[in-house]
């Protein structure tokens, strides 16, 4: 990837972000931490990886995305609305009574959203129902489906992760994001991933603030191997925020604090 595409895609995840910190702020509900974590992989993956037109949200050949990272969702509301499927006005209504965005995304109302948003665990089920699906009608569309790391252990998904492989589904591919901890090992993957690779699927693991690492390791899952491919992205703390690291779950995004989150980003865009 060029370094002037790096730029440019670097400069909409910063643009992300304050529409992250505004809305949440605006709303005076829900925490920043994940969605500051996450940003950076969702604008590689809707500015560089998925065929999708905002367009024609409904066309039969784009790729589809199941979101499974609950705290997660203003980054997935923010990445929409930059993308053109609605405009940035409705994010500063998020959480309002009446609102089209609210805490969980309604499939069936707001543009852009492929599957419901549940809490039971089940959203590889979804994922690999849409693919078996999509094979079926000969269609070449695949299926994203983004997870923390943390929701990839149950019984449930380990059960649909082996049917995954066993159906020989290479049309998904899973994200599993984990926040980088000091000390990890370059390389070493968590149990999930080790679990996963017993069933048969591809693994990967990328920097998910990397832009260049990432399309490296896209490119590489995306080949058609048979098997499903699952990418472990790690992913650092703060994006941007000095305040936004091993506290950030800890803080409520007030008035005041929105203020100072975006007087800190304003600056380091126009650094």
């Amino acid at each position: 990837m060029e370094n002037t595409r790096i730029n440019e895609l670097e400069k909409i995840a910063a643009e992300v972000r304050k529409d992250i910190v505004r809305m949440v702020g605006l709303a005076r509900s829900g925490l920043i931490e994940l969605p500051l974590l996450i940003s950076d992989v969702l604008v590689y993956l809707y500015w560089e990886e998925m065929l999708l037109l905002a367009g024609s949200p409904s066309r039969k050949d784009r790729d589809r995305f199941v979101f499974g990272a609950e705290d997660g969702v203003p980054a997935l509301y923010a990445i929409l609305a930059r993308r053109g499927y609605y405009e940035r006005e409705q994010l500063w209504h998020y959480m309002r009574l009446g609102a089209m965005l609210q805490a969980l995304p309604d499939f069936r109302r707001i543009p852009g959203i492929d599957a419901p948003l549940v809490t039971s665990g089940t959203e590889l089920a979804i994922a690999s129902g849409l693919a078996c699906s999509l094979r079926k009608e000969g269609l070449g569309s695949r299926v994203f489906c983004f997870l923390e790391e943390k929701d990839c252990l149950g019984k449930d998904f380990m059960l649909e992760a082996e049917m995954c492989a066993g159906y020989g589904l290479d049309n998904i591919t899973l994200i599993s994001v984990c926040k980088d901890k000091a000390g990890t090992d370059p390389g070493s993957y968590p149990e999930s991933m080790g679990r996963l690779k017993t069933y048969g699927w591809d693994i990967f693991e990328t920097d998910g603030n990397d832009f260049g690492s990432m399309e490296k390791v896209f490119s590489e899952a995306d080949c058609g191997s048979g098997r499903p491919a699952a990418v472990y992205a790690k992913v650092s703390n703060g994006r941007g925020l000095s305040f936004a690291g091993d506290d950030a779950p800890k803080i409520k995004m007030s008035m005041e604090t929105m203020e100072r989150a975006l007087e800190e980003l304003e600056g380091k865009t126009n650094g």
